[in-house]
């Protein structure tokens, strides 16, 4: 069924506003599908399970974890698409104190690959190509 043709001014139809809604909508989505998967206790295992995964502990408040952020959405983002068996993920440990307990996490940000009930600390630079080289070397 075709929405009516209403115009509401400016030569908009309601056909054309609703379809740009759901091309920003859609826009939206994909971008958000793309960053890193935030785990909760809930997820944790699901989402971990059977992949490498790079997973970040940070406190919203610190700020090395801000500084970071943009590097690993931006990392998230290229190994979605490219590497199979590799996850990128966050674990907010103000809110998620039982998972920052079971994994030791001492202080922010702390960089962890899981892989096959291994872990692997980062202790390397926190630019984007330091950071997949790690990927790539713990995943492939």
């Amino acid at each position: 069924r075709v929405l009516p043709r209403v115009i509401c001014g400016r030569g908009f139809t309601m056909q054309k506003i609703a379809l740009f809604a759901a091309l920003l909508l859609a826009i939206v989505a994909f971008a958000l599908a793309q960053g890193p998967v935030v785990l909760t206790s809930e997820n944790f295992e699901a989402e971990t399970e059977g992949k490498a995964a790079f997973v970040k502990f940070y406190a919203p408040w610190c700020g090395h974890c801000v500084a970071l952020a943009p590097a690993w959405e931006s990392l998230a983002t290229k190994v979605h698409g490219s590497i199979d068996n590799a996850k990128i993920a966050k674990v907010d440990c103000t809110v998620e104190q039982e998972l920052a307990g079971k994994y030791g996490i001492k202080g922010y940000p702390t960089l962890m690959m899981l892989k096959n009930g291994e872990q692997i600390p980062y202790r390397g630079a926190r630019d984007e190509d330091s950071l997949m080289a790690f990927v790539k070397n713990h995943a492939l």
